[in-house]
C-alpha cells in the first residue's frame, strides 16, 4: 500500500470496467485521481464517499482537444502536479466487415481511441516535464498484435498506439517520462458482455490459463508501470491475455 503516495493520476474511461478498477486501486495506493469519462453517473457512490477530496471527476469527451486541455489545466491547478496518465478510454463498434464500414464508424473509433489519446498526451506532458518526469500508460489490445476480421478501425487505432508508445518513449525519455503500453486480451467488461458464449468458449480454448481476465488483472499492471518499481521500464508493450494463442 502507498506506492503512489503523493502522486496525481489522470485515468481516462475511469467510470466503469478496467478504468474503474484502476481508479479504486490507485486511490488505495495513495494517489489523487482525476477520473475522466464521457459521463460519471456510473461511478459507485461508495467510492466517492471513501475517496472524498482525493477523487476529482470530470465528464469529458476526449475528442474535444480544447476541453481536454482546459480540464488538464484545472487538475494541475487543483492538485499542483500531474504524474501519471492512464490512457484507458476506448470504444469499439462490434463486428463490421471492412468493405461495409462507414466513415462515421471509422471517425468515431479513431477520434476517440487515437486522437483522444494524443489530445491527453499533448495536454498533460508539459506538466510532467515541468515537475521532472512521469509515467504514461497507453492501452492497446491483443487484436493489435494478431489482427481480427471485422474490427478495422479498432485494430488501426490500437496498432497506432503501440507505435506511438515507442515514439513517445524516445521523445520524452530525456524529461524523465516513461511511456509504456498494456495490451489486454479478453477481459470481463461491459464492452464484452454481449459476446455470444460460443465466442467466449473459443477464446478460453486458446487461453492457457483457461479463464477470462478480470479488470483488476489489467489495473494491477497499470499500477506497476505507474509506480517507481518500474523506473527502468519504458517503450514496452506488455500483454495481459492469459497467454492467448491466436
Amino acid at each position: 500500500m502507498g506506492r503512489l503516495e503523493g502522486k496525481v493520476a489522470v485515468i481516462t474511461g475511469g467510470g466503469r470496467g478496467i478504468g474503474l478498477a484502476a481508479v479504486r486501486l490507485f486511490l488505495a495506493e495513495g494517489a489523487d485521481v482525476a477520473l475522466w469519462d464521457l459521463e460519471t453517473g456510473s461511478v459507485p457512490e461508495d467510492l466517492v464517499d471513501i475517496a472524498q477530496e482525493k477523487l476529482h471527476m470530470s465528464a469529458l469527451d476526449l475528442r474535444d482537444r480544447g476541453g481536454v486541455r482546459d480540464t488538464a489545466e484545472a487538475v494541475h491547478a487543483l492538485c499542483g502536479r500531474i504524474d501519471i496518465l492512464i490512457n484507458n478510454a476506448g470504444i469499439t463498434v462490434g463486428h463490421i466487415d471492412t468493405l461495409s464500414s462507414s466513415e462515421k464508424v471509422w471517425r468515431d473509433v479513431i477520434d476517440t481511441n487515437l486522437e483522444g489519446t494524443v489530445h491527453c498526451v499533448q495536454a498533460i506532458v508539459p506538466y510532467m516535464k515541468h515537475h521532472g518526469g512521469g509515467s504514461i500508460v497507453n492501452v492497446t489490445s491483443v487484436l493489435a498484435r494478431y489482427g481480427y476480421p471485422g474490427h478495422t478501425a479498432y485494430v488501426a487505432s490500437k496498432s497506432a498506439l503501440e507505435g506511438l508508445t515507442r515514439v513517445w518513449a524516445r521523445e520524452f525519455g530525456k524529461n524523465g517520462i516513461r511511456v509504456n503500453a498494456v495490451s489486454p486480451g479478453y477481459i470481463r467488461t461491459k464492452m464484452n458482455e454481449a459476446n455470444p458464449q460460443e465466442a467466449v468458449a473459443q477464446v478460453l480454448m486458446r487461453t492457457p490459463l483457461r479463464r477470462v481476465g478480470e479488470p483488476e488483472d489489467v489495473a494491477n499492471l497499470y499500477l506497476f508501470l505507474s509506480s517507481d518499481e518500474a523506473s527502468f521500464v519504458t517503450a514496452a508493450v506488455i500483454p495481459v491475455d492469459g497467454g492467448f494463442i491466436p
